[in-house]
């Protein structure tokens, strides 16, 4: 049972129909039908009796009614009395990529700690197709994700900033005497990329397929640090968000091959759901986001 079919029971109580509720709630009328079914299944009982776009409540469901609204006002107050110090405390569950969350936000989440020491903040590395559904299940507060563009109904963006993504090899690799390189230049080469799913790794394999390009061989690498150290020891090339790999192509150790194929280009997104309710952690931590925002833009122009 959750809190969401509970308000939808509520709202068609007294709206009258299902149409108005999802219009009221912001909701699909299947989204409404199927909180209700959910519920009665939960309950196994019947609690709204349909007599065309008319509904009206059934005896179990007058007597669940006043328990349903006994429920939604403590949530309420219970809220009220929690957060009257709008001091942040508590558990807050954040997903990111590896990439952002090594290199972009480790400042970031240090000062988080330091201002907010009440807080228990969790960081869940992983890849936005796994994110998605892990908001939807109110597993993740917030996400981060990393996407040419953002459209999902159920769940609230900000996009944040450009992440440019780099096709990258050793200072020796063959690919580098190349004053451009094509996809029908990967023909044959070995590529060392992170796991399925992510999606600059998608876009590449795309364009590579399109090309109708069969590469050599594709490592599949959780850690992006083993990726670079392969690729500086020549077992193969890559395709990294160029924030990964600054270190290193200021060292040498790795170079920016001249990618002439589709361009691929990644935006970081701050995510959660639409009925999330932003507790004082989720809205100190987007503060700070904000503010890191404002300071990459500075240095990326």
């Amino acid at each position: 049972m959750e809190l969401r079919q509970l308000k939808t029971f509520l709202t068609i109580a007294k709206l009258g129909t299902f149409t108005k509720a999802a219009h009221f709630l912001g909701y699909t009328p299947s989204t409404v039908t199927t909180h209700i079914q959910l519920l009665e299944k939960e309950l196994n009982l019947i609690l709204l009796e349909r007599l065309g776009q008319q509904i009206t409540l059934t005896k179990h469901g007058q007597e669940f009614y006043d328990y349903a609204d006994k429920i939604v006002r403590l949530e309420c107050e219970s809220k009220s009395a929690l957060h009257k110090s709008h001091i942040p405390s508590g558990p807050l569950t954040i997903g990111m990529s590896e990439s952002l969350c090594v290199f972009r936000m480790t400042a970031l989440i240090k000062e988080f700690n330091l201002l907010y020491p009440t807080v228990e903040l969790n960081i869940k590395v992983g890849i936005s197709s796994d994110f998605r559904a892990l908001l939807r299940k109110n597993i993740l507060d917030l996400a981060f994700f990393l996407e040419p563009s953002f459209s999902d109904p159920e769940l609230t963006y900000a996009l944040l900033w450009p992440e440019p993504i780099a096709l990258l090899s050793s200072p020796s690799h063959v690919l580098t005497k190349l004053e451009e390189v094509e996809p029908k230049h990967l023909r044959d080469q070995t590529l060392v990329l992170v796991e399925s799913g992510s999606h600059y790794r998608l876009a590449l394999e795309k364009d590579l397929e399109h090309a109708g390009i069969r590469l050599k061989a594709v490592l599949e690498i959780g850690q992006i640090e083993v990726i670079k150290q392969l690729v500086i020891h020549n077992s193969g090339i890559t395709l990294l968000p160029l924030i990964s790999v600054q270190k290193e192509i200021q060292a040498g150790e790795l170079v920016v091959l001249p990618w002439r194929g589709t361009e691929v280009q990644m935006n970081a997104f701050l995510v959660y759901h639409k009925n999330k309710w932003l507790n004082d952690s989720m809205k100190a931590f987007m503060t700070l986001v904000r503010k890191e925002k404002k300071m990459i833009y500075a240095n990326l122009k």
